[in-house]
């Protein structure tokens, strides 16, 4: 085990060796036809507006607010479709229409859902903060045409004895899903003659509100319990390869960097650590002296990698890679979104109801767009233009 040289040792806890599913879900979702809302906030890609950047072209107002992001799927005929989710437990799906946003399906799920889904092979997968998980399939993989409102249905939900604040994590056939208690892997491998769903193995974690990274044949986590740990992963098997003592609770998505072989994550009492990715050793800390929970991500500027990410006192930082902080930029409110890279800005959501988009050298500002709502998750960038969602109920779309 690798020893924080800033913290004492914790006391460790005697983990399960599998968690149990109860699979007696029955209420299932039921389809509506009012459109669903939440505080949403995310983009995907697109070229420059010029003197429009950070114009609003577009607005959709939904049920309620959204905390997640989006999914994106790209159709044979080049149609691109998103699916989001939202605190009342329904999932959406929206295009782009013209100068607007047009919704293209819509179905109820049960729980609040916090988190993004995820797109695979077809199917979109959801989790509810109150433990559920859901598959729904779309009709998108084998539809001889492709039809013009997409209506879901479910093909299996399972509900885990735990909540559940973390993403969902598609690795090819394999579908993983962080509760409080710790992770579950399903059989995704979606063909005719297999039924998927089936929980493949389950591990123990004490207390998991980070979502997990896979990278490289390893799995990387941080938990309430103070740790941060590396796993080796081969899709059915979770071996702990190393952990690490940190100072406070885990609850942000560890960033693994492949250049510096280092694997970075920040802690709810106010740092952000740096451990070798195959050791789990120390190499250094950022002081932020408040909580950091957005997730880090990271750019090259002038072919140096860099990382990005905000906190809870407001700050927008930039460090290097040896954890020495290059630029900040201050907001009225905390930041908790995992910002979004895109041709050399830097564009993230703030709970002062602000969205932001930086000079990703330099920290300074190309633009604001303020909404009625505090804004969460990750951005999406598509065709030109940046989709976010907030807690105002609309989903809105800027130029860039």
């Amino acid at each position: 085990m690798a020893s924080n040289p800033h913290v004492k040792p914790l006391k460790g806890f005697d983990p399960k060796t599998a968690l149990a599913v109860d699979e007696s879900f029955t209420r299932l979702m039921k389809t509506g036809d009012d459109m669903l809302g939440d505080e949403l906030d995310d983009f995907t890609e697109g070229t420059s507006a010029g003197g429009n950047s950070g114009k609003e072209c577009g607005a959709l107002r939904t049920g309620g607010a959204i905390h997640s992001g989006f999914a994106k799927i790209e159709l044979k005929s080049g149609r691109v479709v998103f699916a989001a989710t939202n605190l009342k437990g329904e999932l959406f799906f929206f295009e782009p229409a013209g100068d607007n946003l047009k919704v293209s399906g819509k179905i109820m799920l049960q729980g609040a859902l916090y988190s993004p889904p995820v797109y695979n092979d077809g199917i979109i997968y959801c989790v509810a903060r109150e433990g559920g998980a859901f598959a729904v399939d779309t009709g998108l993989k084998e539809a001889q045409g492709e039809p013009e409102l997409i209506s879901g249905r479910i093909i299996w939900q399972k509900r885990t004895k735990k909540g559940i604040f973390t993403e969902p994590i598609a690795t090819g056939k394999v579908l993983l899903v962080t509760t409080l208690e710790g992770i579950y892997a399903f059989d995704a491998f979606n063909c005719p003659d297999r039924k998927i769903g089936e929980v493949l193995w389950g591990l123990s974690i004490n207390g998991t509100v980070s979502t997990p990274v896979v990278h490289s044949g390893m799995l990387f986590i941080g938990s309430e319990d103070k740790k941060l740990m590396g796993f080796d992963y081969g899709g059915n098997k979770l071996k702990k390869t190393w952990e690490y003592d940190l100072s406070g609770a885990c609850r942000s998505k560890p960033f693994v960097s492949e250049k510096n072989r280092q694997v970075v994550a920040g802690t709810i009492d106010g740092f952000v650590y740096s451990v070798a990715r195959d050791t789990g050793a120390y190499k250094w800390n950022f002081v932020v002296k408040a909580p950091v929970l957005s997730s880090i991500v990271s750019s090259d500027i002038g072919g140096a990698e860099h990382l990005f990410f905000g906190a809870d006192n407001g700050f927008f930082y930039c460090l290097n890679t040896e954890g020495k902080k290059i630029w900040e930029f201050r907001t009225n409110g905390k930041i908790r979104t995992e910002a979004l890279i895109h041709e050399g800005r830097v564009y993230f959501g703030s709970e002062d109801n602000s969205f932001y988009a930086l000079e990703m050298k330099s920290g300074k500002q190309i633009f604001t767009f303020r909404s009625d709502g505090n804004i969460y998750s990750r951005p999406l960038i598509h065709d030109g233009r940046v989709y976010f969602g907030s807690t105002d109920g609309f989903i809105h779309s800027l130029y860039i």
